[in-house]
């Protein structure tokens, strides 16, 4: 990929991941070209990539959006998180830096939450320890497959209102992986991997919104326009 693709491409997913281009927003290559100073190609190019991870989709005559969030969207994070991770975590065990390890349960129990910055700050540890764990595991594939999940479940978990007794209890699920990681104990590892992933799913329902009867968030529905 191209420097100014790879520019391209991370500018406008940032963007999609923290909200700033919220769901079924209209995507503008003729904006980006202007805001980052470079030709269309480039822009078009990440655009495409982009799609073909699930981000935006590009309806013939209408443009470009931002993609909904959707039930079908949140369980296959969920599913393919739990599939993977917990084993992965167990493996982060003895392939994860023990430095890291430490310096991640110091500055998670450091972030104490209760303010908006705070509570921001421990989103974006929860992101660093997952996206760690995942970088420490030895399979290329799987590492591949993993980043891009979790991209997903960032920009899910910024949609949704920020909840900081969720954040806290996340926090305290996390020191108590970490004590355990670097205690050496991947059964337990493994196991509490597990719990925090259904915990963390079941909370993202609830948080969104999401019913038994309904595929598509109320608020981010594709507009009818866009099926004619």
């Amino acid at each position: 990929m191209s420097e100014k693709k790879e520019i391209a491409y991370n500018f406008i997913k940032e963007r999609i991941i923290y909200g700033e281009l919220p769901p079924m927003a209209d995507v503008s290559e003729k904006d980006f070209q202007l805001q980052l100073g470079i030709s269309r190609t480039p822009v078009h190019e990440a655009l495409a990539r982009l799609e073909d991870e699930g981000f935006v989709q590009t309806y013939p005559r209408k443009g470009t959006f931002v993609t909904p969030i959707t039930r079908e969207q949140v369980s296959a994070v969920y599913e393919v998180r739990l599939l993977n991770e917990p084993y992965m975590t167990r493996r982060a065990v003895t392939c994860a830096s023990r430095a890291w390890l430490e310096s991640m349960h110091r500055r998670m129990i450091e972030a104490k939450g209760g303010s908006p910055e705070q509570d921001y700050l421990l989103m974006t540890l929860d992101g660093e320890l997952h996206a760690g764990i995942v970088a420490a595991y030895p399979n290329p594939f799987l590492r591949a497959a993993l980043r891009s999940i979790y991209d997903h479940d960032q920009r899910i978990r910024f949609s949704t209102k920020v909840n900081p007794p969720q954040i806290h209890e996340s926090r305290l699920e996390h020191i108590r992986l970490l004590e355990l990681m670097l205690a050496g104990d991947e059964a337990a590892v493994e196991q509490l991997s597990r719990e925090h992933i259904l915990h963390s799913r079941d909370l993202t329902y609830g948080s969104l919104g999401l019913l038994p009867d309904t595929d598509v968030i109320a608020l981010t529905s594709i507009p009818a326009a866009l099926h004619t």
